[in-house]
């Protein structure tokens, strides 16, 4: 069978156009190597939600010299405090997925969050990819070193005598401070007033000025304050005494039985994110964290490094977020 000019054409344009895609086709795998081994190609920004000089604030400054250093780009901390650490939060998880710009989370923006406050702006879990675990930590019962209150009982007479009298403070709605002082007061059957703050520098000035009478607070910036007479610490929410505050008990053995939190802090990604990025991003990340001098500075202030990165984060990840919805139902603990 004979085909005219316009059908030869025709398919001679065909061809051409397979071929082509047949090579595009086929440089797939070789782009995607090339975009994860090229990367990073300028500066990384690492948006810390929170005042400088808070719990995030300070290990992220601790891991980004040696990150930096790995990757062979700046590492650059941007601090966007804000409700609980959701401004922060919500930047990143519009921003362009391409790896340049990462979240410094925590339980409070990548957990509690969505839990406590009825719109966020993001998900905690579907807006992010997770890259590596950095840390996990108690948080601590302190009060001002001229305080009345020299043990956690006396806290919780004066509180059963005088129900909502005594005010705490917190790195806001939400924050492991939040949410250890609504366990405390669970477990106690007592209430206090809640005084939110954009980041635990705000709230170790106040209650040092006096301005509040407690606070639950990360070890990391709680400690300078109490080994300097400060502040006096009462008591501490692990099931075991840390090195960081030799001779604090835990609150579940001398006061509230079965009184238990942990936080953690990590790094993540917005949603979208390539994987060769993130698997090279996390994997990064993880080796900063197993560095000896990191872990040794992580454990002078109270934390327990962690390492797990990319699918293990992820699966502790999706577990915890469970566990702390939990936590809040059972708590009783209502969204505002």
């Amino acid at each position: 069978m004979k085909i005219n000019d316009f059908q030869y054409r025709l398919w001679k344009k065909s061809f051409r156009l397979f071929n082509i895609l047949t090579c595009v086709i086929g440089l797939l795998p070789i782009a995607a190597y090339s975009q994860s081994t090229s990367f990073p190609q300028k500066p990384i920004t690492l948006i810390v939600p929170y005042t400088a000089g808070g719990g995030v604030d300070s290990i992220a400054r601790l891991i980004v010299p040696l990150l930096s250093e790995r990757l062979g780009q700046r590492v650059v901390i941007e601090n966007k405090p804000g409700v609980s650490g959701m401004v922060g939060a919500q930047y990143v998880a519009k921003a362009n997925p391409d790896g340049y710009t990462l979240l410094a989370g925590n339980t409070t923006t990548n957990a509690t969050n969505y839990y406590l406050t009825k719109s966020s702006g993001y998900h905690p879990i579907k807006d992010f990819v997770p890259l590596s675990l950095w840390d996990r930590g108690p948080t601590v019962l302190v009060v001002p070193m001229n305080s009345r209150f020299q043990t956690v009982n006396d806290v919780i007479k004066e509180l059963k005598s005088k129900p909502g009298s005594l005010n705490y403070g917190s790195s806001g709605l939400g924050s492991a401070h939040h949410l250890s002082a609504e366990v405390f007061m669970h477990l106690t059957g007592t209430s206090m007033q809640h005084v939110p703050y954009k980041g635990g520098p705000g709230v170790m000035a106040d209650l040092i000025g006096g301005q509040l009478d407690l606070a639950f607070e990360v070890v990391p910036v709680a400690s300078p304050f109490i080994k300097s007479g400060r502040l006096r610490a009462l008591g501490v929410s692990s099931k075991a005494e840390i090195p960081a505050l030799p001779g604090v008990k835990p609150i579940a053995d001398i006061a509230v039985p079965g009184f238990q939190m942990e936080t953690w802090q990590g790094a993540f990604a917005p949603a979208g994110t390539p994987l060769e990025i993130t698997e090279k991003l996390g994997k990064e990340f993880a080796a900063v964290i197993q560095n000896p001098q990191v872990q040794q500075k992580m454990q002078e202030l109270g934390l327990i490094p962690d390492y797990r990165h990319n699918n293990e984060f992820k699966e502790f990840l999706q577990a915890d977020f469970a566990m702390w919805g939990k936590l809040v139902k059972d708590a009783n603990i209502k969204a505002e």
